[in-house]
């Protein structure tokens, strides 16, 4: 039997669907679609409930006023439970030990329970002239770059000039002689220069003597410059008079060349940056007024056009350098260096026992 109702046995038990009785009960689906058609489907829906205001992001509280749960934002919360943090800025404090520099700060608390305060000083950077290797081109740093398997890292960068072809065995000629034949695609190189046959192992190898088409170097990622206060000079060490190079502060999205005393678009081919690129005796000589004016973004990444017009041509780039003065950064006083006075319900008061820029979070 129900734990619910009971029933006495000599007598009929009436499921009657229509009505709520006293003498009648209900069938299961009956009971079952009363409890899902009554339910609190929505959370607004409550008599106590008031979100007619409510917003993306917000939390739910409890309004003395309305006597009701309302929506509001978070940091709302915080500012009235003195939960949220503040700062206020000082430039050009001057204190000592024997002569605290004060600092009245309105606030409101009743209890004391406030959260802790933090004083940050600046220090100005002693990172001046500081040389930096962006690029040493070796091996590791390949992947620095788009993939190109007509570059060449080994400390230097430069264009490959041996390729080595595996030949097939095609057949023996009479009984001393073997064939051997491989397809090469000549239509991929400026010129070949010699071809010559060896063996590798069992292999038997055709290594052609080439120049490639005139390729581009484009790093794939950006260098940070963040940290950099002024930018003294980038300078690129390099051999040959081909070598052309443009640069990007967004990511690669459009491109910058230099020309006489200003920075210009630039579109990412090699028939413009041959024609327009940077060559690396203007790179060099690009004052630190150009450089800063273009280093809105914090950050630079290059590409490099190299080409060869004659096998023995040198054309390599051996590094780029970057001199810079480094920028101030905040660091965090020590506790010894000022005090934190509560003088009354309203006014919190510090005493900086120090000098300089200083930011105070309360």
């Amino acid at each position: 039997m129900s734990e619910f109702f009971s029933v006495t046995l000599n007598k009929d038990v009436v499921l009657d669907d229509s009505q709520t009785s006293q003498a009648t009960g209900w069938s299961s689906q009956k009971i079952l679609d009363e409890i899902i058609q009554h339910r609190v489907t929505k959370f607004e829906g409550l008599d106590d409930v008031n979100v007619v205001n409510k917003q993306d992001k917000q939390v739910v509280v409890y309004s003395g006023d309305e006597k009701k749960f309302t929506t509001v934002d978070l940091q709302n919360i915080g500012d009235a439970a003195g939960l949220s943090l503040k700062q206020i800025s000082k430039m050009g404090v001057v204190g000592s030990t024997s002569a605290p520099y004060e600092v009245d700060i309105p606030i409101d608390t009743m209890d004391f329970k406030v959260p802790k305060v933090n004083v940050l000083k600046y220090q100005p950077s002693a990172d001046q002239n500081v040389i930096k290797t962006l690029n040493s081109f070796s091996n590791s740093e390949s992947d620095d770059f788009m993939p190109d398997d007509m570059i060449v890292f080994d400390d230097t960068v430069h264009l490959k000039t041996k390729y080595d072809y595996q030949m097939k065995y095609a057949g023996d000629i009479g009984t001393d002689y073997k064939e051997y034949s491989c397809e090469i695609d000549k239509s991929i190189f400026k010129d070949i220069e010699d071809i010559q046959e060896n063996s590798d192992g069992v292999d038997e190898m055709l290594t052609l003597t080439a120049i490639p088409p005139d390729r581009l170097l484009t790093a794939n990622g950006d260098k940070d410059l963040s940290y950099v206060e002024n930018i003294d000079y980038f300078k690129i060490v390099a051999t040959g008079d081909n070598i052309k190079i443009i640069c990007s502060i967004d990511e690669g999205q459009t491109w910058k060349t230099f020309n006489a005393d200003h920075w210009e678009d630039i579109n990412l081919n090699v028939e413009d940056i041959k024609e327009k690129g940077i060559n690396v005796t203007t790179f060099n000589v690009i004052n630190s007024i150009y450089w800063n004016l273009l280093n809105t973004n914090k950050k630079i990444r290059f590409a490099y056009l190299l080409s060869m017009d004659s096998i023995l041509d040198t054309e390599n780039i051996d590094n780029i350098e970057l001199q810079y003065d480094g920028k101030g950064y905040w660091l965090e006083a020590k506790e010894s260096e000022y005090d934190v006075v509560y003088k009354s319900n309203t006014v919190l008061e510090v005493l900086l026992k120090f000098s300089g820029d200083v930011k105070i979070n309360y």
